[in-house]
């Protein structure tokens, strides 16, 4: 595990003097601090917030959790695609580090970015707890959830970006399939009603595809104050999946 976390560590430093990301952190808060000022607001002059109100994160995290859709691949395009774009990726190969070891050091430091990047977020509930009293429960599991999804997003832009090295490529694929496997949920409808002609295995399919709906295991569970093991085992099940496909495609490319 010593070279997955020096990897690690040269990634998640690279964070914090690369332009990109401070950008798309100032972008990111300036929007949340918005909407969260926005919703504060609505919620003083309809529920007396600070005056009997009960605040909540929830306007916080289902924001948040969209806003993480759209960023996260921004994060992650730069992680593979730039190392084959400059050929430094066959360099880095060639030292005694092994190809899961590369990828996986690399989704960790993302990842830890994007915790700090969540953890700023915390000063919304700390101004929460100071002009009311909020159910900490909530504010946990909701916490806990967009860990997991974050990690999800960012293993999935790991592999977007493994897949070219082109980066303005590797963010459109990091997009289409966070977005694929984010909307597939308002399909179920649609399917439910195109299956019908298979009788009772249509529940079957809706089912299959609700549970495939990544939203679903965040705004349904996590962001109502509910910790469901089903729900971690998914989103590390989409971690493990794309940085173990991701291995494959850089493992593929040492051999070219």
């Amino acid at each position: 595990m010593r070279n997955v976390w020096t990897v690690a560590k040269r990634e998640f430093a690279h964070y914090f003097v690369s332009p990109i990301a401070y950008a798309v952190v100032l972008l990111f808060l300036i929007i949340l601090g918005l909407l969260f000022v926005v919703n504060v607001y609505f919620l003083s002059q309809q529920s007396g917030f600070g005056g009997g109100g009960e605040p909540t994160m929830q306007f916080v995290f289902g924001p948040l959790s969209s806003l993480i859709l759209f960023f996260a691949p921004v994060l992650t395009m730069r992680l593979m695609a730039e190392e084959q774009s400059k050929g430094t990726l066959e360099l880095l190969l060639t030292a005694p580090v092994r190809e899961w070891e590369v990828v996986f050091g690399k989704w960790l430091g993302a990842w830890m970015f994007g915790l700090c990047l969540i953890g700023a977020t915390a000063v919304y509930a700390l101004i929460l707890f100071a002009y009311g009293n909020p159910d900490i429960g909530p504010i946990y599991s909701g916490y806990l959830g967009l860990a997991l999804m974050i990690g999800a997003i960012l293993a999935m832009g790991v592999l977007a970006s493994s897949l070219t090295g082109n980066l303005i490529v590797a963010v459109a694929i990091g997009y289409a399939f966070t977005l694929m496997i984010w909307i597939i949920g308002f399909a179920s409808d649609l399917i439910q009603s195109l299956a019908s002609g298979f009788g009772g295995r249509s529940n079957a399919i809706v089912e299959v595809v609700n549970h495939i709906d990544f939203s679903n295991h965040f705004q349904s569970t996590f962001n109502r104050g509910i910790i469901d093991t089903v729900d971690i085992i998914y989103f590390a099940s989409v971690i493990a999946i794309s940085l173990f496909i991701a291995t494959r495609v850089v493992e593929a490319r040492r051999w070219r």
